[in-house]
């Protein structure tokens, strides 16, 4: 006669798997965003020179890499996002996304987001900087960049404060952005060159966690995966034996 597995060996069997699933998971997508950071600074280190004026092109997404010098002309719009949460300098703040209104190559006109720079949070969440952007047509000389959507396991982790301006967000995800703001927005960013005349402070080399600090914390996932499977297996075979005896 076959013995029934008791509700409790059940349950704990399913809470070792479940976490041992989870672990793995958070493990090799640590190793995910490792090989995404490495992407990102090999691609600044081999950012080029020549410049190169984006309103001639049509989908710069397909030719161009992140830290292309482009430069781009339009006129910013009288409103600006927030991106929050950003680090200069060991300070917490917002980086200001100005939108600018620019004629491309098919005709269309279109918004590209520019960073012009940081700014530091004010004394309460609620006091949002008030801050006057660059007017009339002028050319943004800076950076190619199309940003990184943050997520785990291919969940969004965009939020958008929709109701005022300027717009906080929480990451520069231009379909979510265009939704909100009724705007065709582009899915690049310029980064606006340290060395232009405007704008605020602004530092574009990456300052994200390495490649190996990823790695570190994704063997720390797969040993506490092992871990768990270990002590479940002696767990059940000290048991096992207590029983027989």
């Amino acid at each position: 006669m076959r013995k029934k597995i008791r509700p409790s060996k059940l349950i704990a069997i399913l809470l070792t798997v479940l976490a041992i699933i989870t672990l793995v998971k958070l493990g090799f997508w640590q190793l995910d965003r490792a090989a995404e950071k490495e992407q990102l600074f090999a691609d600044y280190d081999a950012r080029q020179i020549t410049s190169i004026h984006l309103n001639a092109l049509q989908d710069p997404i397909d030719s161009l890499n992140r830290y292309v010098e482009v430069s781009i002309t339009g006129t910013f719009l009288n409103r600006y996002l927030l991106l929050d949460n950003q680090i200069l300098n060991g300070q917490a703040g917002y980086q200001i996304i100005g939108l600018l209104k620019a004629q491309f190559a098919d005709d269309t006109t279109r918004f590209v987001m520019v960073n012009l720079g940081w700014v530091p949070w004010g004394q309460n969440r609620e006091q949002l900087p008030d801050l006057e952007l660059p007017q009339g047509e002028l050319t943004v000389n800076g950076f190619f960049y199309q940003p990184q959507l943050s997520g785990v396991w291919g969940a969004s982790e965009t939020f958008i404060e929709a109701e005022r301006w300027p717009m906080r967000v929480t990451q520069l995800d231009a379909e979510a952005i265009s939704d909100a703001t009724q705007l065709p927005i582009q899915p690049y960013v310029v980064l606006l060159s340290e060395t232009a005349e405007y704008g605020w402070p602004r530092q574009w080399q990456p300052q994200v966690m390495t490649p190996e600090k990823h790695r570190a914390y994704a063997l720390q996932w797969f040993s506490l995966a092992l871990a768990c499977l270990l002590v479940f297996w002696f767990a059940s075979r000290s048991k096992k034996i207590t029983t027989e005896e």
